[in-house]
């Protein structure tokens, strides 16, 4: 998701939980076509500048934590997504290998998984983790290698889902700045007035932000109540507000690639 679609649906999260008389029909960023869908509040990104290097786009590795994540491997085609030549089941179909190695505890702790660290479902149906030779309908898990062992072949087709934890992974700060468009359509001008009004004041109200990430967020324009453009008969209000929005990004090293930790004795003489 890109850092300005994480900034609308944020906003649209929000907007939907204030308390609206009467309450809004249609939030987010999908323009009414019919009166039946008025009231409207639709929210729009009008201008954007990415923030470049030095301000935003740095990333550092993370070793300290564990990183909830879910890989979702499709049967009838088993691959890495990012290097289609590299099949994760093995020939008998009992043997899966995660798009990930170094797999953790949720606690971020090392050692034998549990249930609560990893969870296996074939086609929709959960399986059963183990500690040694699973059966039908079980399986084992490797954390190190990231890799599961099933106790019968797996389906030639159907979505393998699993989710589990991480212990290393990249962290990247994005940031973004620009104006947000934001408008309020309703059946007579008393209550886009209204609305609008609420809206403004719990997104714009003693400076404070109202998001995370946040770090301004101010009234650029407030418009006046007219008419909307045909065909829909309606008023319309249309509200600006300068942002700079800072987005932190959790993804696996090496965008999704395979990590495998490689044991190394080393002799110094």
């Amino acid at each position: 998701m890109t850092i300005e679609q994480a900034l609308l649906d944020a906003l649209e999260a929000f907007v939907t939980a204030l308390s609206f008389t009467p309450a809004p029909q249609l939030v987010g960023v999908v323009e009414p076509t019919e009166t039946t869908e008025l009231p409207a509040v639709v929210i729009a990104i009008e201008q954007n500048e990415r923030l470049g290097n030095g301000l935003g786009e740095r990333s550092a590795l993370v070793t300290d934590g564990a990183l909830a994540w879910k890989a979702d491997i499709n049967l009838a085609n088993p691959v890495l997504p990012s290097d289609p030549s590299f099949v994760l089941l093995s020939p008998d179909r009992t043997r899966l290998t995660l798009p990930h190695g170094g797999l953790v505890r949720s606690d971020a702790t090392t050692g034998a998984l549990t249930a609560s660290d990893i969870q296996v479902t074939v086609g929709g149906a959960p399986r059963t983790l183990v500690a040694t030779a699973p059966a039908a309908g079980q399986f084992t898990a490797d954390p190190l290698d990231g890799t599961l062992v099933f106790g019968q072949a797996l389906p030639p087709t159907g979505i393998v889902s699993v989710n589990y934890f991480l212990g290393q992974w990249e962290r990247r700060v994005v940031r973004s700045r620009g104006v947000l468009r934001l408008v309020v359509l309703a059946s007579n001008a008393s209550t886009v007035r209204d609305l609008s009004n609420t809206v403004v004041n719990a997104l714009g109200e003693g400076g404070s932000f109202p998001l995370p990430g946040l770090s301004q967020f101010a009234i650029a324009e407030i418009g006046s109540v007219g008419v909307a453009d045909p065909p829909l008969a309606a008023s319309r209000r249309t509200v600006r507000f300068r942002f700079e929005f800072e987005q932190e990004i959790n993804v696996p090293e090496s965008s999704g690639g395979l990590i495998r930790r490689i044991p190394i004795d080393a002799i110094v003489q």
